[in-house]
């Protein structure tokens, strides 16, 4: 797949995500997904898989579950 689809899929995916999780995040956590989502929308074709996959990951730990888990795994 190339990179400027995997762009524009997870930018699409992502949004879908936001738009679910709406009611269940605070507003702050709302504002970094925006960002990650406005960052991803900037980079263009030149970002290589690796620093796509690492914007999606600062994304991913603001959805309330994952963002549970962290905290339980941190604990031990």
């Amino acid at each position: 797949m190339s990179n400027h689809r995997l762009l524009k899929n997870s930018i699409e995916s992502l949004k879908m995500i936001r738009a679910e999780m709406h009611d269940v995040m605070d507003s702050s956590k709302q504002a970094e997904l925006d960002k990650v989502i406005a960052d991803l929308e900037l980079c263009g074709e030149e970002q290589t898989q690796a620093q796509l996959l690492e914007l999606l990951g600062k994304f991913v730990k603001y959805i309330p579950a994952v963002d549970r888990i962290l905290q339980v795994l941190s604990e031990f």
